[in-house]
């Protein structure tokens, strides 16, 4: 996860996109140009999905307000994936569906789940749709790993790449914690839980084959991420299996921080480990009391932590001033849009300044090097993926400003962040 930057101070008020289907941005002396999103932004995956958005809606309104590209504004199309509270493949598909079917839209930020994401590439592929993901981990939407159960040229069919991500993958996230585990924390024997989603069940099998290869031990359960409630008899077979940590596979929406409030309750007093889907406000919020020593990974540097980063740091939270505003995705997604944006720019140059086609936004994405954006330099390879490797480690703690953490805070229990501990850079590992 990564947080905000920008070089441009904020003189406008920010107008925020409403939640299913808003807009925000103004036309211009060529017309506008719509940047779709789709992110969970309802319920309980809301404490992901709007601080993402809002990193949409500030590169947007940065370009806008330095008077846009090659004559032309920008504005968001926005929709949300959730359903009941939790991200929703069949919903994602339907709002790429609608964004394909109006002509504005030359582009799209999202979605932010992998599974979501593999259920719309085969959509947007065969429109040659551009899709730039801030937060997509699973490696097999971009890499055909013999430990995939699906291949990244299925889900294009035959089309060009239209996938892109501005973040690592969890073959690297999953052993960053591993590696965290074993050597920071001292924990040899763990627990190993998932949501048996893609992502869950993915960067739980990365956690495991890297844990087990520094030397640790471990013992596998999964669980129905839609429907499991109680993980009473997980947990007490965990606990009775002597592991010194639990980590868990999956998100705050498939209830995998519910475990770590039921852990109190059996007297299972160890770490909790996960990946970027616990690190969210929710996530503390489900833990209960039991919400200290939550340990996550998130799949890119922290803005607090790379330097030139406070500029736009402060400017996005005067534009977005809740506590609960900053969230791990938002500065990717602040970089996504803006990538986007400027591949349009070019495309629109060589289409002599006229309006580009979707096509010609796709090829100017997939030529985009040395894309200079909040959190580092981009170059995306033929895949889609970037070459920026690092994985953040954040734990929670109680703080005496939440202003000064990573913004990442409970809502019932606003002192309780997650904090920054360190990074693993695996491009120069």
């Amino acid at each position: 996860m990564v947080r905000a930057r920008g070089l441009v101070v904020l003189t406008l008020a920010v107008f925020v996109a409403a939640a299913c289907g808003g807009s925000t941005g103004g036309g211009s002396a060529k017309g506008t140009i719509k940047i779709g999103v789709d992110l969970p932004e309802s319920g309980a995956a809301a404490s992901s999905g709007l601080p993402t958005l809002h990193g949409v809606e500030f590169a947007v309104k940065t370009i806008n307000d330095a008077g846009g590209l090659e004559g032309f504004k920008f504005e968001v199309s926005n929709f949300d994936d959730a359903v009941n509270g939790a991200y929703n493949e069949q919903k994602g598909v339907q709002n790429v569906q609608q964004m394909i079917g109006d002509s504005k839209v030359l582009g799209m930020i999202g979605p932010f789940n992998s599974a979501v994401a593999k259920a719309e590439i085969p959509v947007a592929a065969a429109a040659h749709f551009v899709m730039i993901s801030p937060s997509n981990t699973n490696p097999c939407l971009t890499k055909d790993l013999p430990t995939c159960s699906y291949h990244p040229q299925d889900l294009r069919g035959g089309n060009p790449n239209n996938y892109f991500r501005v973040v690592t993958t969890d073959d690297f996230q999953g052993p960053a914690m591993a590696d965290y585990a074993y050597k920071n924390l001292n924990i040899k024997t763990i627990a190993v839980l998932s949501d048996s989603t893609v992502f869950g069940k993915g960067i739980a099998d990365a956690f495991q084959v890297r844990f087990q290869t520094l030397g640790g031990t471990f013992k596998r359960l999964d669980y129905p991420g839609e429907t499991q409630n109680d993980f009473k008899s997980f947990l007490t077979s965990f606990k009775n299996f002597g592991a010194q940590g639990l980590y868990v596979g999956g998100t705050d929406d498939k209830k995998a921080c519910v475990a770590r409030s039921q852990m109190k309750s059996i007297g299972f007093d160890v770490p909790y480990l996960g990946g970027d889907g616990i690190e969210t406000a929710q996530c503390i919020d489900d833990a209960g009391s039991n919400n200290l020593n939550i340990n996550a990974t998130s799949a890119g540097a922290d803005a607090t932590q790379v330097a030139g980063a406070k500029t736009i740091l402060d400017a996005y939270k005067k534009a977005f001033s809740g506590p609960h505003d900053l969230g791990g995705y938002t500065i990717q997604a602040y970089d996504a849009a803006t990538a986007l944006m400027q591949a349009i720019g070019r495309a629109a140059k060589d289409n002599g300044g006229n309006l580009p086609s979707r096509e010609q936004v796709r090829v100017a994405m997939a030529a985009t090097k040395g894309f200079v954006g909040a959190i580092g330099t981009y170059n995306f390879d033929a895949n889609g993926d970037n070459d920026l490797k690092i994985v953040s480690v954040y734990t929670t703690e109680s703080v005496d400003d939440p202003a000064t953490s990573t913004g990442v805070c409970a809502t019932k229990s606003p002192k309780i962040c997650f904090v920054w501990k360190q990074q693993f850079n695996f491009a120069t590992s």
